[in-house]
């Protein structure tokens, strides 16, 4: 296991972090925008404001389809990343008994 490995799934996780970040945020603002539109403004269909609230509701729709599979990605990085860093917990624990058996044989053996 070298540190290579380790650094690609870490970068991975980072990079499906920001992005989940990135669209949880476009959402939180496009809700945000819908939370400030006042229905009063227009009593008539297909006004501006009216189009306008129709884009900002299907971009935060958008959005949240677009959240589900980021947070899949992100968590399945995180996985990989906990089976990587396992992996090298185990081999250092490894490697760590055989160092001791070593010494033990080398002691033994004077």
């Amino acid at each position: 296991m070298n540190h290579h490995e380790i650094l690609l799934a870490a970068l991975r996780w980072s990079a499906a972090y920001e992005n989940r970040r990135a669209i949880g945020a476009e959402k939180r603002r496009h809700e945000k925008a819908l939370k400030a539109y006042d229905p009063a403004v227009s009593c008539a269909f297909f006004t501006p404001a009216e189009r306008e609230y129709s884009r900002i509701r299907s971009a935060a729709y958008d959005a949240g389809d677009r959240l589900t599979p980021a947070r899949r990605k992100e968590l399945a990085a995180m996985r990989a990343l906990a089976k990587v860093c396992a992996r090298v917990r185990n081999q250092q624990m490894v490697e760590d008994v055989a160092e001791t058996i070593n010494v033990d044989v080398k002691l033994l053996t004077r």
